[in-house]
């Protein structure tokens, strides 16, 4: 039994290139060689030669007496090649010529043998499993890609790292993301000059612009801890402008939720951490964006000390980072005194990465929120963290939609 193949298919619904090639000249007249368009025109003056349809002359090719017939007559290999597309076989002689020029293949057909690819208690009972064969388990083969749904890998690890701070004893605050200058710098005794709210780090709203601060208590306690220290020992920074105070910006940090929370506060102690969307200007590339992700705490006692705050950033780099060398670098910040960093060595970067600022909050913060006890803060990038963690060099990845990436990235890999 023969079939077609993809040639032949082709040459069965055009015709075949030496017919094709007898009709062109009985149409046109004679030609010369490089005058004739026609697909395989080799192939066709080949086997139009080969029947004694064409003679060539000085380059130019037209037909013989046998050719001219040839163009009305129906041609034997033609009528072959619908046979074996109809029937699957024709003529022998014609099968060893349409053999030879890869027109037809031949095509063995098996017997069909049922095979039992699910073993069932029907088939065990009835006893037909004896008479019949069975598929063959091939365990190479390939499975099926099931691709289930699944977190974000970024999304994970902020589950699970503010899953630990609860287990830590933290309890979760937020903020709101449109913040007033005050909350976000000034009650945390920030200057009004410093660089950190200037229109390069902050960025302003257009409409509406200014906050209403209902506390005028507070508002005047800030003012003058500002302008010259009020009763905190400190001297101020010698001015504070209201209108600056009150001026609308997108959260550019989250130690803002912290004192809104103590501005609140009324209790002895408490430990609350904020995860949460912060927005500074920048120029986005594989290490900036313009909005990103911090996470900050505070721990309030009557007898917190420096050393309880170094003592709950180890356990949080040794719960939450797996860290196994930690060391404190001092530091400075506007709003806490004395300051530290605490850095965390990371073998498979084989360097240290300072990921933590922290200190005990100044008088100048906490005696205008009425706040008698010592406040311990921390704070850190937590998309830079999770780049660390996740290990991967662009911080874009965090946010991305690549669902290549998302799909072949480890679910476990991101767990603590």
């Amino acid at each position: 039994m023969y079939r077609l193949t993809e040639e032949g298919k082709k040459y069965l619904l055009q015709g075949l290139p030496e017919k094709n090639l007898i009709k062109l000249l009985s149409k046109e007249g004679p030609l010369r060689i490089n005058e004739i368009i026609l697909d395989s025109k080799e192939i066709a003056i080949a086997w139009a030669k080969k029947n004694n349809w064409i003679k060539i002359e000085n380059g130019i090719v037209m037909l013989t007496f046998e050719g001219i017939k040839a163009v009305e007559e129906e041609y034997p290999l033609e009528k072959a090649l619908q046979e074996i597309d109809t029937k699957g076989e024709t003529e022998e002689k014609f099968l060893k010529i349409l053999e030879s020029r890869k027109l037809i293949e031949k095509v063995k057909k098996l017997p069909e043998i049922e095979e039992i690819a699910q073993l069932t208690p029907e088939i065990i009972i009835s006893g037909i499993w004896k008479s019949k064969k069975f598929k063959k388990y091939n365990v190479l083969a390939p499975a099926p890609e099931y691709f289930l749904g699944k977190k974000h890998p970024y999304v994970q690890f902020i589950e699970e790292v503010r899953e630990k701070l609860i287990e830590m004893g933290f309890e979760e605050i937020k903020s709101p993301i449109v913040e007033s200058e005050f909350w976000n710098c000034d009650a945390l005794f920030m200057p009004q000059d410093h660089p950190a709210r200037s229109v390069h780090d902050v960025f302003y709203l257009k409409k509406p612009q200014k906050a209403k601060i209902k506390d005028k208590n507070l508002l005047e306690k800030v003012r003058l801890t500002h302008e010259n220290g009020w009763i905190t020992g400190s001297k101020g920074w010698g001015f504070w402008d209201q209108r600056n105070a009150l001026r609308l910006i997108l959260r550019s940090q989250t130690t803002a939720a912290s004192v809104r929370y103590l501005a609140n506060f009324n209790g002895e102690q408490a430990k609350v951490f904020c995860i949460d969307r912060v927005f500074r200007p920048d120029v986005i590339d594989r290490t900036h964006l313009i909005e990103f992700d911090q996470c900050e705490g505070i721990i309030v006692g009557k007898n917190i000390t420096f050393r309880h705050l170094l003592g709950i950033l180890k356990e949080f780099a040794e719960n939450v980072l797996g860290a196994k060398k930690i060391k404190f670098i001092p530091h400075y910040y506007p709003f806490t005194e004395p300051s530290v960093d605490m850095a965390v060595y990371f073998p498979k970067l084989k360097k240290w990465v300072e990921i933590v600022g922290s200190g005990m909050f100044r008088p100048e913060v906490l005696k205008p929120l009425g706040i008698k006890y010592n406040v311990a803060a921390w704070g850190f990038g937590f998309s830079r963290l999770a780049m660390l963690k996740l290990e991967i060099d662009d911080i874009r990845y965090l946010f991305s939609r690549d669902i290549k990436w998302l799909r072949e990235y480890p679910v476990m890999k991101c767990l603590l």
